[in-house]
């Protein structure tokens, strides 16, 4: 009676041990897509707060910055409160997120920055005046609860 019930487990383990595979995979692949959701969620979020008016009209040219920048707006300076405004859109054309999630044994990487070169001189200072990345993770983080559960929910559900 013994062999017949280590027979079966034996017969049915490898059936039992494809589907675990199976589910592996498609949990693996809903972790990346929930991975480049939240990536393009944060993405958008800190974009949103970096629009506006210009709080300035000029911008004269230098070999950091490039070409010279005349908006003609009236007045040529804003005084008030709210986000630092766009003056050439450079700042936030750089939010974005890391195109190839990469995976270190079990952990999957990926993140959402500013990027380099003209950027590099202003993002801090303007970050520090105007907060603009922080918030939109924090906002971005609030979802990020349901959008995992419901990749994973989908990806470990059996037929």
């Amino acid at each position: 009676m013994a062999d017949s019930i280590v027979d079966t487990v034996v017969t049915g383990g490898g059936r039992v041990r494809r589907e675990l595979t199976l589910m592996d995979l498609r949990v693996d692949a809903a972790t990346r897509a929930a991975l480049k959701t939240m990536q393009s969620a944060a993405k958008r979020n800190i974009r949103s707060r970096m629009r506006g008016r210009p709080r300035w009209d000029h911008r004269g040219a230098s070999s950091r910055t490039g070409a010279e920048v005349d908006l003609n707006l009236s007045p040529h300076h804003v005084h008030r409160t709210g986000g630092p405004g766009r003056l050439t859109g450079q700042l936030s054309r750089h939010v974005g997120g890391i195109r190839r999630i990469r995976q270190v044994g079990r952990e999957f990487h990926g993140g959402v920055g500013t990027g380099g070169g003209v950027t590099n001189l202003y993002k801090r200072r303007v970050e520090a005046a105007y907060p603009y990345f922080q918030p939109g993770v924090k906002a971005t983080e609030a979802k990020a609860e349901a959008l995992w559960e419901a990749a994973w929910a989908k990806a470990t559900r059996t037929k």
